[in-house]
């Protein structure tokens, strides 16, 4: 009951913040003011983050090689990585189109969930919210190849908050058969949500036609270990159905500390808490969401930020 009750009252928000008009100017401008207080507090951009962050900011999602982030512990990550497909792919199929394992099996392989908070990846995401960040973790998932256009596999735009980062980590080579990340630019999004009236839910692939050509639709294909870094608030976008082959990929998910609203999850155990936040620094704890013993925000010194664009 409580957690139909939060997603009702998080529906209700987000359809008042699109539909009134002055509600919706008095959320934009307390943004504004805390993108503003956070400013002086911005950090500065790892070295090759440039182009990542200037992408994002033109079209809302870039596709890299992992290893060209350059973050601490990747070398670790693929291995605990690839050994959480391995179990994942080892298990028996139950008919679904989409299987994952559970939270705690991740949290128990620190190398991939604290991947997610290396400072360098911190500071992009940052700079890219315009706010302090909180990490939502990481989860393994694997999409079957039934090519069924199901759930995600719909277009749709997250409505968590009014930016979002997910990384998306291919376990395996992705092309236009294996379910890639699928996603109209930025641009387009604009014009979509404007024609649709968009507030929540899926969209099918030929209302998606009507306004945007499929000449226009990106894919984040590439081989095993691609980053296909977006924003999945302000793309439209979907996993495209597999027809060839499962995709198993690894998603890190960001949001601000004040987002619009927060789809419910199962609730967190002790033991996922004691995983969760073992071994980190303070500005590490303090991206863990409340549910996680997040401690109150200490402000660290931090570097002044290079200029950014606008933010939209």
């Amino acid at each position: 009951m409580r957690i139909t009750a939060a997603r009702v009252a998080g529906h209700l928000r987000q359809h008042l913040l699109t539909q009134v008009p002055p509600l919706r100017a008095l959320e934009d401008h307390r943004r504004a003011q805390r993108v503003e207080a956070f400013g002086p507090r911005m950090p500065r951009l790892a070295p090759g983050h440039g182009p990542v962050l200037a992408g994002l900011e033109e079209h809302g999602a870039v596709a890299v090689p992992l290893d060209d982030l350059d973050l601490p512990g990747t070398a670790e990550m693929k291995e605990a990585a690839t050994a959480l497909r391995l179990e994942l792919a080892a298990q028996p199929g139950d008919g679904g189109h989409t299987v994952g394992l559970p939270r705690e099996r991740v949290l128990e392989h620190p190398a991939v969930w604290q991947w997610g908070l290396t400072e360098p990846l911190l500071d992009l995401v940052e700079n890219y919210l315009g706010l302090p960040a909180a990490y939502h973790g990481a989860a393994i998932r694997c999409e079957r190849a039934t090519g069924r256009a199901v759930g995600v596999r719909q277009w749709h735009r997250d409505v968590e908050d009014h930016r979002m980062l997910k990384l998306l980590v291919w376990l395996d080579d992705v092309d236009e058969h294996t379910g890639p990340f699928e996603y109209v630019d930025r641009r387009h999004t604009a014009r979509l949500t404007r024609a649709l009236h968009y507030v929540s839910g899926y969209v099918d692939d030929g209302r998606i036609e009507q306004l945007v050509p499929r000449t226009e639709w990106r894919r984040g294909v590439g081989p095993r270990w691609t980053c296909v870094i977006a924003d999945p608030r302000n793309v439209f976008h979907r996993a495209m159905p597999p027809t060839r082959r499962d995709r198993y990929s690894l998603t890190f998910s960001y949001l601000s500390r004040s987002p619009i609203r927060v789809m419910p999850g199962p609730p967190v155990t002790a033991r996922e808490r004691e995983l969760a936040t073992r071994g980190l620094e303070p500005r590490q704890l303090t991206c863990l969401p409340r549910q996680y013993g997040r401690v109150a925000h200490h402000p660290l010194p931090r570097r002044s930020a290079e200029p950014a664009a606008p933010r939209g």
